[in-house]
């Protein structure tokens, strides 16, 4: 027998069950479908999704490009953020805000290039705030074959974001890229959330990284005077990215280095909880991708003194040796 489900018969299937159990089941839900699609089935629907202890009422989109735009317009994005319905939409009980409409067809998309100076950007968004933002994803989608596209945010929105949130715990920027940095450089995708800017952030995840051997010197995360937590699986490190510090990579891998480096050796005094696996560099002057060697991940284990969970591809012989 066929039964033909209808809004209002579907409306009296969800209220004969309890409220409590409804929340349950709907804490399982994406927030797109939540808000975009089961809201609008009923008025009791569109109720539950309102629900301020549903974990989705925490969590938000933030589009950086607006309708119609192929890049990032600074002007016309300050002018959205600084709207008063903008505002008082990230608010509590919303604390973790999702960067969207950055990519296109795997790349990351440019500023517009007659924009804003540094300047009138500073002075436009010296009395933004997001307050109640303690979670901030500025990931993109993995891209197996995104070696040839530009997958490096704009320094004009991580400046941005990071002057807005005073209180941002977590930070999570996978499957970008790592711009090549220069010794005196910290204007860096870390670096601009440092300790003045977001004195409370103590998560980095940055899987699938692609970029050079300067990341593994920890210098940019060492402005974040809290981290305490870092994942980096997939890491690829990678001499062309930053050639100028390609001959320092072997500090890291070659046991025959007159110079031995561990990883982060300027920021791990405080890291507890660090996940490197899968990852890999390549050795200068070739294109193959060589798994981090047993040594470096010993040698980074032993100098990281407040380390309690490390995961890696270390053997299971040199776990037990280390234990």
């Amino acid at each position: 027998m066929e039964m033909i489900i209808t809004t209002a018969n579907k409306e009296g299937l969800l209220g004969s069950l309890p409220h409590d159990c409804r929340r349950n089941i709907l804490s399982y839900i994406c927030p797109t479908e939540l808000y975009a699609s089961y809201a609008a089935t009923s008025r009791l629907c569109h109720a539950d999704s309102l629900d301020a202890q549903l974990p989705q009422t925490k969590f938000g989109e933030f589009h950086v490009t607006g309708r119609g735009e192929t890049e990032i317009n600074m002007e016309s994005l300050l002018e959205r953020i600084s709207h008063a319905s903008f505002l008082n939409a990230w608010q509590s009980p919303r604390s973790h805000m999702k960067i969207v409409s950055h990519e296109r067809d795997g790349a990351v998309v440019t500023t517009k290039v007659d924009d804003l100076t540094f300047e009138e950007m500073q002075v436009q968004a010296s009395s933004l705030s997001f307050g109640s933002i303690t979670s901030l994803d500025l990931s993109v989608s993995h891209c197996k074959h995104g070696g040839e596209l530009n997958r490096v945010l704009p320094r004009g929105i991580t400046w941005l974001l990071s002057t807005m949130m005073p209180n941002l715990v977590e930070l999570d920027l996978s499957n970008l890229h790592g711009g090549p940095i220069k010794e005196c450089d910290s204007i860096s995708e870390l670096a601009l959330f440092n300790a003045t800017n977001c004195p409370n952030l103590s998560k980095v995840v940055w899987n699938n990284r692609i970029g050079g051997g300067y990341f593994l010197r920890g210098r940019d995360l060492k402005t974040l005077t809290n981290l305490r937590e870092l994942w980096a699986d997939n890491l690829r490190c990678d001499w062309r990215y930053d050639k100028l510090f390609a001959p320092l990579l072997s500090q890291f891998f070659d046991e025959n280095s007159i110079i031995q480096r561990f990883f982060f050796f300027a920021c791990n005094e405080k890291l507890e909880r660090v996940s490197l696996l899968g990852g890999r560099y390549v050795k200068i002057g070739t294109n193959d991708a060589i798994e981090f060697p047993q040594m470096s991940l010993i040698r980074f284990v032993r100098n990281t003194p407040q380390l309690r969970w490390f995961r890696s591809d270390l053997a299971e012989e040199n776990v037990r040796m280390l234990s």
